[in-house]
């Protein structure tokens, strides 16, 4: 899509992960960009990260995103394409409705009912994830065919009890992104908004992290990789063989915003993004061969991952090919790697200081 030329890109959550790169990517396609943060903090760190594309920039402080009245401020009478990327991640609290629920569904339900009052809207795109079309507890089921528009027939039970720890975490966000996808279907049905809806779906998404400046503090895929591959039996990988990059992700939603889609009222368009299927026994092998400086506990045999055919709109995406495994795998232990070089210089050269 051309970068609009008098109207602003909204964006919300672009201090994470993906949205860093989204925001990137849409910086340097020309776009003016507004990004919403929760924190007057938060616009000195990302100035400062795209501190080469200073005049293209604007920022609004929306606290609470489940505020749809600060929403539609936000959006002004200006805005006509918005993204939405904000979204709990595992570790986001201990408490399922607090840490989870309340800020995937009501957040997402925020955003739509501002995108709803706003009548310069055209396009809003969603960041969902194939988890979304997946039953909860069905991670590790061996080549599970997710398929999109499966998500209504999908039992889910909100005060489900989940189990302690790290596989707490990981089943409280799986249902929660299952619910979220659910609350933007069930919205869209009920409402049956002017503008139109994509949904993006990406596996688990991995590449060089803009918002990680700290070794001990890696998150999302990077920690989930880490943990893997640090792990031995009866241990297993922490999440299945099932990786995209998080640039071509990026590409998808920005592309996503001029996609040809069911203009209906009440349909959503739904973006999966699969990546290239690989296998845990590849990456092992990879990492052993190219990183020894790794120590890999992690051993087979795996289950193969689940699978999902994301062809159709990739074609229509115009992304050739997806980024293969080993650059994925690269760019994350690399980045890693510069960050704990960095560290411990750092830690020398204090040590040398009288």
């Amino acid at each position: 899509m051309a970068a609009p030329i008098t109207s602003p890109l909204f964006i919300t959550g672009a201090s994470g992960f993906i949205g860093s790169q989204v925001a990137l990517d849409a910086l340097q396609a020309g776009y003016r960009l507004r990004l919403s943060v929760r924190r007057e903090s938060q616009i000195g760190e990302l100035q400062q990260r795209f501190a080469a594309h200073a005049s293209q920039l604007e920022f609004v402080v929306v606290a609470d995103l489940s505020d749809s009245a600060a929403l539609r401020a936000a959006l002004a009478d200006d805005v006509e394409y918005v993204i939405h990327l904000a979204s709990p991640m595992p570790g986001s609290g201990d408490d399922f409705e607090t840490g989870y629920l309340r800020p995937a569904v009501q957040g997402t339900e925020a955003v739509l009912n501002a995108a709803e009052a706003a009548p310069t809207v055209k396009r809003l795109v969603v960041m969902s994830s194939l988890l979304a079309l997946l039953p909860v507890g069905a991670l590790r089921v061996p080549a599970y065919e997710i398929k999109a528009g499966s998500n209504l027939s999908i039992p889910v039970d909100k005060d489900m009890v989940f189990p302690p720890g790290p596989a707490g975490h990981g089943l409280k966000y799986c249902a929660s992104k299952v619910l979220a996808h659910r609350a933007t279907l069930e919205w869209t049905a009920a409402h049956q908004p002017r503008f139109t809806l994509v949904a993006v779906h990406p596996t688990f998404v991995g590449g060089r992290d803009m918002a990680q400046t700290d070794a001990a503090a890696p998150r999302g895929v990077t920690a989930f990789l880490l943990n893997s591959l640090a792990t031995s039996p009866p241990g297993g990988p922490a999440v299945p063989a099932s990786l995209v990059d998080v640039r071509d992700v990026s590409l998808g939603v920005l592309r996503s915003l001029d996609l040809e889609v069911d203009g209906s009222s009440g349909a959503v368009t739904e973006v999966l993004m699969p990546g290239e299927p690989t296998t845990w026994d590849a990456i092992t092998a990879f990492v052993r061969t190219k990183y020894p400086q790794i120590e890999v506990k992690l051993q087979g045999p795996f289950d193969a991952p689940f699978t999902a055919d994301g062809g159709r709109i990739q074609q229509e995406l115009g992304i050739k090919k997806w980024q293969p495994m080993e650059e994925i795998v690269s760019s994350i232990l690399d980045q890693q790697l510069e960050l704990r070089t960095a560290a411990a210089a750092a830690a020398a050269a204090a040590g040398g200081v009288h």
